[in-house]
């Protein structure tokens, strides 16, 4: 058989140059004779062919080996040594030209069927040229057959890019991150532009005043000092409307079942004055203790602070950038109204009795919880429409992010205040929200 190299090995030995004719006639000669003294045996071509192919095998890779031409042992016309050419210095002569023809002659009608399966499983075809024989012909070789390529499956569900270097593949993180940054190109940028507006209704606590100035000074005010704010005042027609509407509250409580909600007695021969008094006190104590936001409570602690603020126990206490807006927005034409959870009448006396004197004079109005709760969207469309203009052009004022969204849903236009000690906001609420640290920073409408 002919062992030819691929043009892809440099190195490969050359082929040996064909032998000169003289040479081939006295090599014709010699066989002649040799012939003559053959015995009966014949002369084991198939085992010396397997031979060199196994030092071919073992000299060369499979993968350099292009072309191998078997050789019929029993044809008639090979009647000399089989010429073989080997690879890395595995070679062997021969005299007979019948047999290099015959080689040539394999080598050009090999199919390339063949070659494509060899070269499709490489380990296959070595393992058939080891263990039972030579190699499955390949193709000639002036054929070029492309290696397989191997395609790397990714599972996922982002797109992947196919590319001849290496796959680029498209992360969660980098979708995650771009949708991200999307939304917050969408959510800031109509939040940090105002409309013209022609009113303002601002909150009071965490907005106006330090949002510890109701909790550190108003409410132990109450709690101090309630017992002899009840039996100094038990007889005043005033007293009497704030008990009776605690009275009502406290019945509803207990019909609905609220925990810690209690009955407040009615002064008779079987409820002392003293009776009342401490149901009362009770009742006062619980529903501070869980800040609740009814008209009773707030109506009885303005009924306390109005007391405290006109002997000057207490002073209404306001951020320094207020006295300055509201200054500015009279200035301006705009309305400026107060809506909060304390009663009308706390709210007058916090702006009745600041250190800046008394502002009261700057509003065109006041809102407690009779409107509706603040959380509520309809409370909003009440005051809108108590105002007399349309939503869009009122501007709301809370730190209390549900009072926010309540606002928006009725169509105001909002803006958030970040105090000193309010609830901290989360990065959605910045995100979708126009934010100040005072009303100073409000962004002028557009």
């Amino acid at each position: 058989m002919v062992l030819t190299r691929s043009k892809s090995n440099p190195n490969a030995a050359p082929a040996p140059k064909p032998v000169p004719p003289t040479k081939r006639k006295s090599n014709a000669s010699a066989n002649k004779a040799a012939k003559a003294a053959k015995t009966d045996s014949t002369p084991n071509i198939t085992s010396a062919k397997d031979a060199v192919t196994m030092q071919a095998v073992v000299n060369e890779p499979v993968s350099d080996l292009v072309a191998i031409a078997p050789v019929d042992a029993n044809d008639a016309s090979v009647d000399a040594t089989v010429t073989t050419t080997a690879m890395d210095g595995v070679t062997s002569t021969s005299t007979a030209d019948a047999v290099a023809a015959a080689v040539a002659a394999a080598a050009a009608t090999a199919t390339v069927a063949a070659a494509v399966a060899a070269a499709a499983n490489p380990t296959e075809a070595n393992q058939t040229t080891t263990e039972s024989g030579p190699p499955a012909p390949t193709a000639p070789e002036a054929a070029t057959i492309p290696a397989p390529v191997d395609v790397l499956m990714v599972p996922t569900t982002e797109p992947v890019v196919a590319s001849t270097e290496e796959p680029t593949i498209h992360t969660n993180t980098d979708a995650n991150a771009n949708a991200n940054a999307n939304a917050n190109v969408d959510a800031t940028t109509p939040a940090t532009v105002l409309q013209p507006y022609e009113a303002i209704v601002s909150d009071i606590e965490g907005t106006t005043t330090s949002i510890v100035f109701v909790k550190d000074t108003l409410f132990p005010y109450v709690t101090s000092k309630l017992q002899d704010f009840l039996k100094r005042n038990w007889d005043s027609e005033e007293m009497k409307n704030a008990v009776e509407a605690l009275r009502v509250q406290a019945a509803k409580d207990v019909a609905d079942g609220i925990q810690d909600a209690t009955l407040i007695a009615t002064e008779s021969i079987d409820a002392s004055t003293e009776k009342v008094q401490e149901d009362v006190m009770a009742s006062i104590a619980w529903q501070m203790k869980v800040d609740r936001k009814v008209g009773a409570l707030k109506t009885f602690q303005g009924y306390m602070w109005k007391e405290g603020y006109a002997n000057g126990d207490l002073k209404g206490d306001i951020y320094d950038d207020v006295a300055p807006a509201l200054e500015q927005w009279k200035a301006e034409g705009k309305k400026i109204y107060i809506y909060s959870s304390g009663s009308i009448e706390a709210q007058k006396l916090i702006f009745g009795y600041t250190p800046e004197g008394d502002l009261l004079h700057y509003f065109s109005g006041h809102f407690d919880t009779t409107v509706g709760l603040k959380v509520e969207a309809d409370s909003y469309t009440k005051i809108a429409e108590d105002i007399g203009l349309t939503p869009a052009k009122i501007l709301f004022l809370s730190d209390n992010i549900k009072e926010i969204d309540a606002a928006k849903k009725a169509g105001f236009q909002a803006v958030v205040t970040d105090r000193p000690g309010n609830e901290p906001l989360t990065a959605e609420d910045r995100a979708s929200n126009t934010v100040v640290k005072s009303f100073l920073e409000i962004p002028k409408p557009q």
